[in-house]
This record gives C-alpha cells, structure tokens and sequence, in this order.
C-alpha cells in the first residue's frame, strides 16, 4: 500500500491538473471526454472522469503501465486499453446475462463453454502482463506496483510492509504465471467499476450538500498545511471526516447490493422459524438491504456523516455495514479502493469546488437498464476553481 501510494498520488496530480486546464485553458481539446465549458468553470460527466483516472490508477499499479488517458484520450493503445476495459465492466445486453448465469451456476457455464471475457480480450491483456514481466526479468527492472509484489511472491522473496526481514517468505507458493496474469486482471477489472462509482456518489453528495463538502475542504486545507502541502500516506489516512464521509457514501450507495457464500459445515439459522443450512448451500447476503434498514440505520434516506463519527460508530450493531462483506472473505481489495478514492477527493477539493448543475440528477434515481449500480443520465456536475 505504501509503496503504491507514490504511483497512485501521481494520477491525482494529473486529474487536478488535467481540469484546471480544461477551465483556463480554451484552447485544449475536449472532446473525446463528457465536459462542457461555461462560464469560469466546466460541466463534467463524473463517471467518464473518473474511469479514466482509475484506469490509470489500475494499469499503473496492478499492470506496470504509465497512462494518461484523460491527456491522451486519442492516443491509440491508451483508447484501445480503456475502451477494453470499459466494455468489460458494463454489464448490460448479453454480458449482464453472461453475469448471472456465473453467479446463478458457474458449473452450467463452465460445461457450455460461456466465458466471462472474450478470447481477444483474454489474449489482449494476457500478453501484455506476460510482457511486462519478461521484460522486468530479462532486465532487471523493479517498480513498486503489484506486479512486482506477485513476482516476488513467486520466487518466495516478498517482504510485509513494514520491511521486516523476519517475516520474508520462506517457501515458495505455487504460483505460475498465469495465476499472476489471473490476479492482475480482478485487481483492474474490480477497481475500474467499482471505485469509479463510489467516487460519483460521493462527489454527487458533497456538490448536492456543500455544508458538507465544506467542512471536507478544511479538514483538507488543514492537513495540507501541516504536512507543507505534500500528501502523503500518513497524512490521507489521518483524515477522519474524509473516512466519515466515504463511510456514509459506502452505506447508502454500497458497490455490490448484495454478496453471496457457501456454506462449509451444518449451522442452524436462529429466529422466529429456525432454519438450517446444509454444506454446500448459498445463501445471498443483502448489503443494500441492510444498509437501509431503519432498524439500524435511523433515516435511512439521509446522507449523514456523523453516523460515523467516533462517538456513533460503535453504535452500528456488528455485521449490519459491509460495503466490502466482512471476515475472512471480505474484499481484498478495500483498503486499495479507498487509498485511491481519497487520494482524487483530495486533489480535487483541495484546488476545486462541486456544484450542482441543471443535469445533476436530484434526486438520485438508481438505473434500472443493466447490472451496474449507476444512474439515468449519467453524474453532471459542475466544477470551479476555488478563490
């Protein structure tokens, strides 16, 4: 995480410089990205945004990549690498069906031979990590991105975070190098959907409540001035607003509405009609259900903060908020999602402000077309410097 912190904070610096050029700058092509100019500010459609930075984000760190799609959104391999990856995440049409029909029976979909991606886009990104590790081996090339942690993970070599030689590992996994490809993939094809849409409904909630985004800003301004204006990965995780409002945002707006588990041994399921699971079972887990139960989530329908401070957050009854699921199988990949939504937060308010434009959706209606958790008419919003 640390080491990664430096390649991911690099794109945030390209996100905030990308739009204070595309405010002051006239001449600047736009025209390949959802934003309009008005009047000392831009309209942007948050979603176009903010895939194209967390396709830098993923492909900088999971993949060894230096991409700059919001800068060179005409550029040939950067457009075929987004475009690839954007198309891979929709799930609408076929896909979607294809999408089900591995949640619903991954053994049926296996015997009719349906895959999830394509041959030529299973091939596109299987040479290209392939590459970049043959290319790092033959030459000797280390990056702190994940690539190299997996590498090191299969010679036995990786280290903990903390650099301490006592906890290296002492035997090798039995990791080949299409596990590795294999790993690199879910790292990009989970964080380009599902990160870019907490970043939408999180910047949708502070433009529509600016009480709020204001109160962010100066808890910003203020870390920013004790760390000389440097961000820096002690300084993004001592923000406890930031933490409180993602928090809210992850409740009312979670990445998956639901998740799902096998059950492993016998267990009788208490309640008023007593049920008992069976190995081999799944049950489905309700996590957008859950989060708006008033039964643990007073006013549901209420974007509040608060509810995350330090006072209330041990008031939330245990396993009743799980944007991520929770024990041993929660997503991997949570603290990554938040490090890097954080981290565009930050540049973003630290240098601009969110405003509510007339395409804003108000409220938010949740898309019905498809399976991704998104909204009719996309995530308008108007951005402005700050004097």
């Amino acid at each position: 995480m640390k080491n990664m912190f430096v390649l991911v904070s690099e794109c945030g610096v390209q996100l905030g410089d990308f739009l204070h050029r595309c405010i002051h700058d006239k001449t600047m092509e736009i025209q390949d990205c959802k934003i309009e100019r008005a009047e000392n500010k831009i309209e942007v459609e948050m979603k176009d945004l903010f895939t194209r930075y967390t396709n830098d984000v993923i492909t900088t760190t999971a993949l060894g990549i230096e991409c700059d799609s919001l800068k060179h959104p005409q550029n040939e391999f950067y457009n075929e690498f987004y475009v690839l990856g954007k198309k891979s995440t929709t799930l609408g049409g076929i896909q979607q069906l294809i999408f089900l029909g591995y949640f619903l029976s991954p053994k049926l979909m296996k015997i009719l031979n349906i895959k999830m991606l394509s041959d030529k886009m299973t091939n596109y990104f299987r040479s290209l990590i392939l590459d970049t590790m043959d290319t790092r081996e033959n030459k000797g090339i280390i990056r702190p991105d994940m690539i190299h942690l997996l590498m090191q993970a299969r010679k036995g070599t990786l280290q903990s975070e903390d650099n301490d030689v006592t906890n290296r590992t002492s035997v090798k996994p039995n990791l080949e190098k299409d596990d590795i490809v294999a790993q690199a993939l879910l790292f990009y094809f989970a964080g380009f959907e599902a990160v870019s849409t907490l970043m939408c409904f999180t910047s949708h909630q502070l433009a529509v409540y600016p009480d709020i985004q204001s109160r962010l800003q100066q808890e910003i301004d203020q870390t920013l001035l004790k760390n000389d204006g440097k961000i820096t990965y002690e300084a993004v995780h001592s923000m406890k607003y930031l933490d409180m409002v993602l928090s809210e945002t992850l409740r009312m707006y979670p990445p998956a509405a639901l998740t799902d588990r096998k059950c492993v041994k016998t267990y009788n399921l208490p309640g008023e009609t007593p049920y008992t699971l069976c190995p081999g079972q799944v049950i489905w887990i309700p996590i957008y259900g859950l989060h708006h139960d008033p039964e643990y989530f007073p006013d549901p329908d209420k974007f509040d903060p608060e509810r995350f401070s330090d006072e209330n957050r041990d008031k939330i009854k245990p396993y009743t908020y799980v944007p991520f699921g929770s024990g041993a199988r929660n997503c991997i990949g949570n603290r990554f999602a938040l490090m890097e939504t954080k981290i565009a937060l930050i540049h973003i308010l630290s240098r601009f402000n969110l405003k509510v434009v007339s395409r804003t959706p108000i409220p938010i209606q949740i898309t019905k077309k498809g399976l991704n958790f998104t909204v009719d008419g996309g995530f308008w919003l108007g951005i402005e410097e700050r004097s």
